[in-house]
């Protein structure tokens, strides 16, 4: 009789740590609950997000789950696709190391899931009188938002060159990167700070480089995909495949840059042509890459600047875990 109250103490206690286990599990089934549904993914015009456009093109996300819906958007800027992604209606965006910053300051529970490259970005004038950061004081300057990398790199270059970030400020317009181009080669604007391929296309047509990031910020992340903690939470083994998969598609760009390029030229609709394609991602002023450079120093930057309201204390604060081994900065 003596063993009863043991053996209702043990029954007693086993359920609890049955329950336990059940939460848990619940828990567990909730953060790795396999690939969403459906599956909305943006991005911008320009060669830098080629991983993304490989990806649709060879449809990697439709065939490894069927299950999904994957619906692909081409959006102008960056401000949609952060809008976006804050109400739920973005499930992975690919946006400038800027925007993600003033994002992830402001509050967007949002971290980068896969760097797409880092890139040398280029402030383009057409007037050979414009040939220094100085001689654009009062000018018209062209970059795709006020909180892009562009933007703040122009910052960089005004406190540099002129003794203060908002020097040019005043001359900032906002516009996407294929008017702005057309705006420079016909004069409406003096400068675009812009990006690959639209950097390249403007120096044929005759425009020159008045200054590039690299100079300023050393090699520097250009674009990343970011994703709510939500998300990332709710489908954990998802998100570290594409992290896997954006790293295939480096690999691919440059284990086979004619089958890469006949992809994007198909995205294209046949202009620019595979053989410009394929020139354009061999340029050194981009680096495919999911390793993340220079987080920090933009953030740094940022923050002494008043661009940025606080500091993460580490790069992988800025990251999720599938791109801690990458050991960024």
């Amino acid at each position: 009789m003596r063993k009863l109250p043991f053996l209702l103490g043990l029954v007693a206690a086993l359920a609890v740590a049955a329950g336990a286990v059940a939460v848990a599990v619940a828990a567990g089934d909730k953060s790795s609950a396999g690939p969403p549904s459906t599956l909305t993914i943006a991005y911008q015009p320009g060669l830098g997000y080629a991983p993304l456009i490989l990806m649709k093109e060879l449809r990697v996300i439709e065939k490894r789950y069927p299950g999904t819906k994957v619906e692909w958007k081409v959006l102008a800027s960056g401000t949609p696709i952060t809008n976006g992604v804050i109400a739920g209606q973005v499930d992975i965006g690919a946006v400038g190391v800027g925007p993600m910053l003033v994002g992830w300051a402001r509050g967007v529970n949002w971290k980068i899931i896969a760097p797409l490259n880092d890139g040398d970005l280029w402030l383009m004038a057409k007037d050979p009188n414009i040939k220094t950061v100085g001689d654009l004081r009062g000018k018209k300057i062209a970059t795709p938002t006020n909180t892009s990398i562009q933007a703040v790199t122009l910052r960089k270059m005004a406190q540099v060159k002129l003794g203060d970030s908002k020097a040019l400020d005043s001359g900032l317009l906002s516009m996407d990167h294929p008017d702005a181009m057309n705006a420079l080669l016909s004069g409406q604007i003096d400068a675009h700070f812009t990006s690959p391929p639209f950097q390249f296309q403007e120096k044929v047509r005759g425009a020159h480089v008045v200054g590039r990031s690299y100079n300023y910020f050393g090699a520097h992340t250009f674009l990343v995909n970011v994703m709510t903690q939500k998300f990332y939470d709710e489908h954990r083994d998802f998100a570290g495949q594409f992290y896997k998969d954006i790293a295939a598609m480096h690999k691919l760009i440059k284990t086979n840059p004619l089958r890469v390029a006949n992809l994007l030229s198909r995205d294209a609709g046949g202009v620019p042509t595979p053989r410009q394609f394929k020139q354009w991602i061999g340029n050194p002023a981009l680096t495919w890459t999911t390793r993340p450079r220079g987080l920090m120093r933009y953030a740094s930057f940022m923050n002494r600047t008043n661009q940025l309201t606080k500091m993460p204390s580490s790069w992988r604060d800025l990251v999720f875990p599938p791109v801690y081994p990458t050991r960024g900065t």
